[in-house]
C-alpha cells in the first residue's frame, strides 16, 4: 500500500460492502481531510510560506541596514569634509590677517623712512648752505681786502709822489725837475691803476669761479643725500569662503519586492492544493447489486443454494 493510499478514516464495512451502508454510503471523492499525508503536506507548505516570509523580511532588513550604513556613512564623511573645509579656512584667514597687519606695520615703516630721509636731507641742505653762505662771505671779504690793499697801495704812491714834489718846490728846484717828477708820477700812476684793472678781473673772474665751486659743492654734499623711495608691498590675498560640497547621497538599495512575495506565497498555495489533490484517494468501484429473481438470467443453481 502507498502512503498515499493510507488513511485514518477507514470503513471497513463500506469498503468491503459488508454490514450497514454497505451498498447505500459508498465512500465519496475528496473525503478524508485530515489524514496523515494531507497534515504533512500542509505542514510542509505553511513551513515554505513562513520561509518565504522570513526571507522577505530578512531581506527587507538587510536593505534597510545597508541603507541606514550608507546614509550615515555619506553624513558622516560629509560633515568632516565641511568641518575640515572650515578649519582650513579658519587657518588661512588668521594668516591673512597676520599679512595684512604685517603689510599696514610695513608700510608705516617706509613712511617712517621715507619722512626720516627727508628731514635729514633737509638738515644737511640747511647746514650745507649755511657753511656756503660763510666760505662765500670770506671770499667775499678776501677780494675787498685784495682791493683796499691795492687802493692803498696807490694812495701811497700818490701820497710819495706829492711829497717829493714838496721836497723839490723847498728846496727851490722849480721847471724841468717839477714836470720831470709828475710826468714820471703820472706814468706810474697809470701803470699801477693799469695793473689794477687787470688783476681786479682776474680776481672777479676767481672770485665768481670760486663761488661757483663752492656752490657745487654745496649742491653736491645736498644730492647725495637721496630721498628714501617706499618698497611697494602687496597686500595679501583674502581667503574666500568654502563652497558648499557637491555631493549626492547614496543611492537607496531596492529591497524585496512585496508583489514577488504574494506571487510567491500564491504560487506555494497552488502547490499545495494540487499535491492535496493529488494525495486523495481514488474512489471505490460502485458494484451493481444483482437480484437471484432477475428474469433476464436465471439463478444456477450454486445461487440457489445459498438464497435458501
Amino acid at each position: 500500500m502507498a502512503a498515499s493510499d493510507f488513511r485514518l478514516d477507514i470503513d471497513l464495512g463500506k469498503e468491503l460492502g459488508i454490514g450497514k451502508g454497505s451498498s447505500k454510503s459508498p465512500v465519496k471523492p475528496g473525503s478524508g481531510i485530515f489524514t496523515l499525508p494531507s497534515i504533512a503536506n500542509m505542514a510542509n507548505y505553511t513551513f515554505k510560506g513562513i520561509e518565504v516570509i522570513s526571507d522577505y523580511k530578512l531581506q527587507a532588513a538587510q536593505t534597510k541596514l545597508a541603507n541606514a550604513t550608507a546614509d550615515h556613512e555619506y553624513w558622516t564623511r560629509y560633515a568632516d569634509v565641511s568641518a575640515q573645509n572650515y578649519r582650513n579656512y579658519e587657518l588661512q584667514l588668521d594668516s591673512w590677517y597676520r599679512q595684512a597687519d604685517y603689510v599696514e606695520r610695513r608700510r608705516q615703516y617706509e613712511s617712517q623712512l621715507s619722512e626720516q630721509r627727508a628731514v635729514y636731507k633737509g638738515e644737511v641742505a640747511t647746514a650745507t648752505t649755511r657753511d656756503f653762505q660763510r666760505k662765500l662771505a670770506d671770499l667775499e671779504g678776501r677780494f675787498y681786502e685784495e682791493e683796499a690793499r691795492e687802493t692803498i697801495e696807490l694812495e701811497n704812491i700818490r701820497t710819495q709822489a706829492i711829497g717829493r714834489a714838496a721836497k723839490v718846490a723847498a728846496s727851490g728846484q722849480v721847471g724841468r725837475s717839477t714836470v720831470g717828477m709828475r710826468t714820471a708820477f703820472n706814468q706810474q700812476w697809470l701803470s699801477n691803476v693799469s695793473n689794477r684793472q687787470m688783476t681786479r678781473k682776474f680776481r672777479i673772474a676767481d672770485k665768481l669761479n670760486a663761488g661757483e665751486a663752492l656752490n657745487a659743492a654745496r649742491q653736491s654734499t645736498i644730492n647725495q643725500v637721496q630721498f628714501y623711495t617706499p618698497q611697494p608691498v602687496a597686500d595679501p590675498v583674502k581667503p574666500l569662503a568654502p563652497l558648499p560640497i557637491q555631493s549626492v547621497p547614496p543611492t537607496p538599495s531596492i529591497g524585496p519586492s512585496g508583489s514577488a512575495l504574494g506571487i510567491s506565497l500564491a504560487k506555494l498555495g497552488l502547490e499545495g492544493y494540487n499535491k492535496y489533490k493529488a494525495m486523495q484517494p481514488k474512489p471505490p468501484k460502485e458494484y451493481k447489486e444483482t437480484s437471484f429473481y432477475d428474469k433476464s438470467k436465471p439463478p444456477t443453481p450454486t445461487e440457489q443454494k445459498e438464497a435458501v
